[in-house]
């Protein structure tokens, strides 16, 4: 059986804030400064994740986030959670959200931090993401891959919905458990699209060479074709800002350029989704 890939993407902020300081000024790289002043958005990305997306003539599932965690000043820990959050109701990501749905690329729920372990933000969740789109929405991943299992596929299942793609290694890369088949959850009927490769993992294990990277990537990509296993990848749009992440989109293209010569199938979750239904519905009952 051909290869299948699936990338996905998690849409944790659209725009560069206190990273100016923790990031720039702590390591002294001043001259990343610019893009504060100059009204460059460093973190954007989307409509040159499209484009390249688009001249393979491949699609993918982009999560967006609804953050609503409160900002505590006084909490360092807390700053990467609330501060340069983004809402869906803002114009500009309602229309990008909509011009991705438009042009057949999918979208799905970026369950914010604590959503794992609540139902009202779940389906609060759900309900401002289908309002923006006009339509259901399948599919969820959690913020920072945050599970209980299987407490949390309960409450996604009684929020609506159908899959969650949050099932994966937090610390590596590679399989968790050794799943590599998507699979119903027995306690909570869950369909669960398993996790193989989270880019900043993946760059911290080669210490940040991209040569190193890719190696790593292509041996993961020959242990999911011997495995018969669905490759899926998450890649923050955010790293695609190249002056500060060098070298992760271009692992990022010829992961596409390989699946392409390997002659792979792309998938959305979703597809992968629509694909098991009718043997979902059979276990379910």
């Amino acid at each position: 059986m051909p290869l299948k890939i699936c990338l996905t993407h998690d849409v944790d902020r659209i725009r560069k804030t206190f990273q100016y300081f923790t990031h720039d000024v702590r390591n002294l790289k001043l001259g990343k400064l610019r893009t504060l002043f100059n009204g460059e958005r460093p973190y954007w990305q989307l409509e040159r994740l499209m484009e390249l997306e688009e001249s393979y003539g491949v699609r993918s599932t982009f999560f967006f986030l609804h953050e609503t965690l409160p900002f505590k000043p006084f909490s360092p820990a807390n700053w990467k959670l609330s501060l340069g959050r983004y809402s869906l109701l803002e114009p500009e990501v309602k229309r990008i959200i909509r011009k991705l749905d438009a042009g057949g690329w999918e979208i799905g729920v970026h369950g914010s931090f604590n959503s794992y372990k609540n139902i009202k933000l779940l389906i609060d969740e759900k309900s401002i993401l289908e309002d923006v789109l006009g339509k259901k929405v399948t599919g969820i991943r959690q913020h920072y891959l945050n599970l209980n299992i299987p407490e949390t596929w309960i409450l996604q299942r009684e929020a609506g919905f159908e899959y969650d793609a949050s099932y994966g290694k937090k610390r590596g890369i590679g399989y968790r458990n050794n799943r590599y088949i998507p699979f119903t959850d027995e306690t909570s009927g869950m369909y669960v699209i398993p996790l193989a490769l989270m880019e900043c993992y993946l760059f911290s294990e080669a210490k940040n060479d991209p040569e190193k990277a890719w190696s790593l990537t292509k041996s993961l990509m020959d242990e999911a074709e011997q495995n018969n296993a669905v490759f899926t990848v998450l890649w923050h749009q955010r790293m695609f800002n190249e002056e500060e992440f060098t070298g992760y989109a271009e692992v990022y293209r010829r992961i596409i350029a390989e699946g392409k010569q390997r002659e792979a199938n792309f998938v959305r979750c979703g597809d992968i989704y629509d694909e098991a239904l009718p043997k979902t519905r059979t276990l379910a009952r």
